[in-house]
């Protein structure tokens, strides 16, 4: 069948599917994040190496959204805290992954 200009898209995958590869790489990384400490050693290791973390940090965090109506949302990043902050470490019995805080 030949192309038709202004006949809708039919078949094929849905918009916002993620690629299969995609998918099972995020699996497994989170396998190995759990298998090397989860939480807890992410924290140990951020601790130690605060310039690597802030580098992986600020790429994860939109500096600007859209919404559907077009208004633009800037979102203002607060400074890291001082790296010689206290940070204590709580575990509780049925939290498996433990909770942080400054």
């Amino acid at each position: 069948m030949s192309f038709q200009s202004g006949k809708p898209k039919t078949g094929g995958r849905q918009p916002g599917t993620p690629n299969r590869l995609t998918g099972a790489f995020r699996e497994a990384v989170l396998h190995v994040y759990n298998g090397l400490g989860g939480h807890k050693a992410f924290l140990e290791w951020a601790l130690q190496n605060p310039t690597e973390y802030y580098r992986i940090a600020a790429r994860l965090i939109p500096v600007e959204l859209r919404s559907e109506e077009d208004r633009t949302v800037t979102v203002i990043i607060a400074p890291p805290p001082p790296i010689n902050a206290p940070v204590v470490i709580e575990s509780h019995a049925d939290d498996t992954q433990g909770s942080v805080s400054t």
